[in-house]
């Protein structure tokens, strides 16, 4: 007889009309109670369970032509077998901690267990099996090199100090003027220049700083008769060239008109304009 443990009490699998069941005294064993309490909880609320959904009571002729489980040679009675929605309404008024732990794995481990994969019957339905594992298994041996090949390229990708248009200019095809402009739309960065007739001063968006996908490098801007003022440019952190990557194999960044239709990036460039 097969055996599952539970809370190191093992307890033999039960199953009646195809499903798996528990028996009153089962109850006792793996809960650790005095025999005859889950006896004396069924009696007391058998009205608010439903035969042959809660509960099968069986007789012994039954049980031992079909080998059920073991019985005494002397037994004679009837016994009751709890299906798994009979079992959680007998055992709602069991509340220690015990009671919890017992519940979790007899769900889990006993009544509801791992379902075996269906071995084939016969040479097609084994060379069906055999078909659909390669295929699977090709098929995840391409995503898994796609995967790596994407790895590869974001480890090179990312360079310290790159702004998105430099980034957005290495970008095969992709249409580095407007970067700025979906970036905003994206909520990334924002305008804080008030004046329409004045070149934009892009700021970062606290969200981009916090989801680390950007940041702000200051630098001075001045010259003759110009008084010198600190401006700021929105630079690349990591995370936020993984994602904009992400967009630009998604066909998702603004793209040139005469792009070819190729992915692929160039290398940086640190004397790029801002």
């Amino acid at each position: 007889m097969n055996l599952v443990t539970i809370h190191n009490t093992q307890l033999p699998i039960v199953e009646y009309r195809g499903q798996r069941v528990v028996t009153l005294a089962m109850i006792d064993e793996v809960h650790k109670r005095p025999e005859g309490t889950a006896g004396r909880n069924f009696r007391e609320h058998r009205d608010r369970l439903i035969d042959g959904g809660d509960y099968f009571k069986v007789c012994v002729d039954e049980i031992r032509r079909h080998k059920t489980i073991d019985l005494s040679p002397k037994a004679r009675e009837d016994v009751i077998f709890l299906t798994e929605q009979g079992y959680l309404m007998l055992v709602k008024s069991f509340t220690d901690d015990l009671a919890w732990t017992v519940q979790r794995q007899l769900v889990s481990d006993y009544f509801r267990p791992p379902q075996s994969p269906t071995l084939p019957q016969d040479l097609p339905a084994a060379l069906r099996l055999a078909a659909d594992l390669a295929e699977e298994k090709a098929v995840m041996a391409l995503e898994n090199q796609q995967q790596a090949k994407k790895i590869e390229a974001l480890e090179h990708l990312f360079m310290p100090g790159e702004t998105p248009t430099q980034f957005a200019k290495r970008l095969n095809g992709v249409n580095s003027q407007q970067i700025n402009a979906v970036l905003m739309s994206m909520k990334w960065i924002f305008d804080a220049e008030s004046n329409p007739d004045h070149s934009p001063k892009y700021r970062v968006y606290a969200i981009a700083r916090d989801k680390h996908w950007l940041t702000e490098k200051p630098f001075k801007v001045g010259g003759e008769g110009i008084k010198t003022f600190i401006r700021y440019a929105p630079v690349m952190l990591e995370d936020g060239t993984k994602k904009l990557f992400d967009l630009y194999l998604a066909e998702k960044l603004p793209m040139k008109k005469t792009w070819d239709g190729k992915f692929f990036y160039e290398k940086f460039n640190p004397e790029s304009p801002l």
